[in-house]
């Protein structure tokens, strides 16, 4: 249900792309915010209307208020209220300043100027400081700026009050307001204080203007729906949908609800709301009148042959359980296929009850060992590829991330921890380059590291060089450990006082000293 304002609805202006935003701000005769300029007299006070220091010639005032409904009325929307809210006047300024428009300046929004130049620019921010004196009704999130007025005749013209402040041009995003709440306050804090609620009250006398606003106050505070149609704007009480019974309800500009006239009021959408004696008796939607039956013609079929005749049925996927399935007479047309079993050519058997397939069942499905096996390789095997292929594109997005369009390039070869790629050379060749991968916890991949590889190719009967090389290393070492066995299984030599003692029984040096040694070492 769109959330209205005394039966207009509310939309919310927005910037969602880069052709969205202000594109030039106007000086205007009477702004749409309701916020006149403050300019600086002599002694450097603020006041409404007043002639700025003639020598600065500076004047400043809201350019967008945010949270404030703006009036506005079209062909296509009909009557609503604009919200610029507080996000959307910051992307705006800030868009606005990177644009470089801080000097597009116009008048009326007709006649582009020159000589008006912008000197400052601030959002309101109460809680930081930033708050003008003379706009503390302005809520907090509002756009100001501050003009050196160069031109003559512009500064004439601020001077007598032709222009008594600015308005923005721009390009936004119209979306209903979704928040009754947030929009109430936003009525109440402004106490209905707002262009298209006042403007009717002018030229009246004070008690007429007293009771209209106490009316329109209490409009305001009810819920209403409505909607745009040929003949107007639509309202009926409540926050449903309009139903067949509801009163429903012309507002005139002056806000008074008078029962809408009998006759047929078509919306946007093309439905249709007849209205009889102030009420809806009927709604009519011709997308909803059209026969939700398929055409036959323009429905793709599946269709297989059958030991009891061609078996059909709609869609392009396969037949499964669950699917209604039908005959075809010699005319094309369908009826739901009898209960009972149809086998198809392939020995599957189609089971049919109350015209919807029960089941499918493959008699003849009796496998080998071997089919088993080539079957569940063959399912690993999709199931390794389609994980590969999900990797692979990761890894090639996190490639696309590093190079961005600078160079051209493709996955020669891809692996859980690096990739190999093709890159496009300045000699007309390509080049092999290898990167590190890692992975994120998310699932993406990085790229990391860069080194130049070649390409080998390598023949089904290549000899490696090394290899041969490698077979003598081997034998020499396996000789050295048949030495170092044997080596290990001689004896030990025997001591020195053992060796004397065997040789003193039979040898004789001429020593004294040394024979007396032998004998000594002999008897012990």
């Amino acid at each position: 249900m769109a959330v209205t304002i005394g039966g207009i609805p509310v939309y919310d202006a927005l910037i969602t792309d880069e052709d969205t935003g202000m594109v030039k701000i106007s000086l205007v005769d009477e702004p749409a915010v309701m916020t006149d300029f403050l300019a600086f007299d002599a002694s450097r006070r603020f006041q409404s209307y007043a002639v700025a220091d003639e020598e600065k010639r500076l004047v400043y005032g809201v350019v967008m208020r945010a949270d404030f409904p703006i009036y506005r009325r079209d062909d296509r929307l009909g009557e609503y209220y604009l919200i610029y809210k507080a996000d959307t006047i910051r992307r705006m300024a800030e868009k606005y300043l990177a644009d470089g428009l801080q000097n597009e300046v116009s008048t009326d929004h007709r006649t582009d100027v020159d000589g008006v130049r912008m000197v400052q620019y601030f959002i309101k921010d109460s809680a930081r400081g930033v708050s003008p004196d003379g706009f503390e009704e302005v809520a907090d999130g509002s756009l100001f700026a501050e003009f050196h007025v160069l031109n003559d005749s512009v500064w004439e013209q601020v001077k007598d009050g032709t222009f008594r402040g600015f308005s923005l041009e721009g390009y936004f995003d119209l979306v209903p307001e979704p928040d009754a709440e947030r929009t109430a306050e936003i009525v109440d804090d402004l106490e209905g204080q707002f262009k298209a609620f006042i403007k009717p009250l002018f030229n009246t006398d004070m008690a007429t203007k007293m009771n209209r606003f106490k009316a329109a106050l209490g409009r305001l505070l009810a819920v209403f729906g409505n909607v745009s149609t040929d003949k107007g704007i639509l309202a009926w009480d409540g926050d449903e949908d309009l139903k067949a019974g509801d009163e429903v309800f012309v507002e005139d500009q002056e806000g008074n609800r008078t029962p809408a006239p009998d006759g047929d009021y078509v919306t946007s959408d093309a439905k249709t709301i007849v209205v009889a004696d102030g009420k809806v008796s009927e709604i009519k939607d011709p997308e909803a009148e059209v026969s939700n039956e398929p055409d036959p013609e323009n429905v793709e079929l599946g269709r297989v042959a059958t030991d009891g005749g061609d078996l059909v049925w709609e869609g392009d996927e396969d037949l499964k359980a669950g699917d209604a399935v039908f005959t075809e007479n010699e005319d094309g047309e369908r009826s739901p296929a009898a209960d009972g079993e149809y086998k198809t050519e392939d020995g599957k058997v189609i089971v049919v009850a109350d015209g919807v397939v029960a089941e499918i069942r493959d008699d003849a499905a009796e496998v080998s060992d071997e089919e088993l096996r080539a079957q569940r390789y063959a399912r690993i095997r999709s199931a390794f590829e389609e994980s590969f292929d999900v990797k692979t594109r990761a890894i090639a997005a996190a490639l696309a991330a590093e190079f961005g369009d600078s160079m051209n390039w493709y996955i020669r070869e891809a692996a859980d921890d690096y990739v190999i790629v093709a890159e496009w050379g300045e000699d007309g060749v390509d080049h092999f380059y290898r990167y590190d991968v890692t992975w994120n916890e998310d699932g993406t991949a990085a790229v990391s590291g860069r080194e130049e590889v070649k390409e080998m190719y390598v023949p089904e009967d290549y000899e490696d060089p090394f290899e041969k090389e490698a077979e003598e290393l081997r034998a020499q070492v396996e000789t050295l450990e048949r030495r170092v066995a044997e080596l290990g299984r001689i004896p030990k030599a025997k001591p020195a006082h053992e060796e004397v003692r065997n040789s003193a029984t039979t040898v004789k040096t001429g020593n004294k000293g040394l024979d007396r040694l032998a004998e000594l070492v002999g008897k012990r």
